[in-house]
């Protein structure tokens, strides 16, 4: 996934029917305060709506997209989810789960000519939420997005680079409450809620597309 989504700011209206649905309606009620919806494109270091379980309840907050960790030269804004057991440094966080709702995210497909075309990708249930992890540094809160492999349409448009064939890891809406609960810790419990979204999830948009006579 390259360093550009689109997200939505979520309402509580929208989601106190059908979203965390193992929690008391009144712990539901005061999840999020905002008045507005809002669709925005984010680039690393931006800040980004977020939604984590803090006791019993669950909150939403603003946080940094992406870290630096002091042994990376990189600003890490995906992390592979296979890292979240293996990793000594990711495997600190795997209890640190959070949601991250999403509009649509920004591959590059390189050409034939060796072109690189832009794509939106758009997920086609408005109620979408990547699986990420937070953590804390020099007080301010940040997040990164875990991905996975590719499902075959993903891979013939994320076709190169040092990550291709990888894309944004899922969470449905079955795994959500689930996902966000600090009580579940067995790292295969956690592991198998990751979610590979399927190429009918989503449309895609070329918008580098040239136009040719057959247009």
């Amino acid at each position: 996934m390259c360093n550009l989504l689109s997200w939505r700011l979520i309402l509580e209206e929208e989601k106190k029917a059908d979203w965390f649905y193992r929690l008391p309606k009144e712990t539901i009620d005061q999840f999020l305060k905002t008045n507005t919806p809002l669709f925005e494109i984010k680039h690393p270091k931006s800040h980004i709506q977020t939604f984590q379980l803090n006791g019993n309840q669950i909150i939403s907050k603003t946080c940094i997209w992406g870290t630096q960790p002091t042994w990376c030269p990189d600003f890490l804004t995906n992390t592979k989810s296979e890292k979240l057991i293996s990793s000594p440094f990711w495997s600190q966080f795997i209890n640190n789960r959070i949601l991250i709702p999403v509009h649509s995210f920004f591959e590059w497909q390189t050409q034939k000519t060796g072109k690189k075309h832009k794509y939106e990708i758009t997920f086609k249930n408005s109620n979408t939420f990547f699986a990420g992890l937070w953590g804390v540094e020099n007080g301010k809160h940040w997040i990164t997005v875990l991905t996975g492999s590719a499902n075959e349409k993903m891979k013939s448009i994320h076709n190169s680079g040092e990550n291709k064939h990888r894309q944004p890891i899922v969470m449905p809406l079955q795994n959500q409450g689930f996902w966000l609960d600090p009580s579940v810790t067995n790292p295969k419990d956690i592991t198998d809620l990751l979610y590979q979204f399927s190429p009918d999830e989503t449309r895609e948009e070329d918008l580098n597309k040239e136009e040719t006579l057959f247009d």
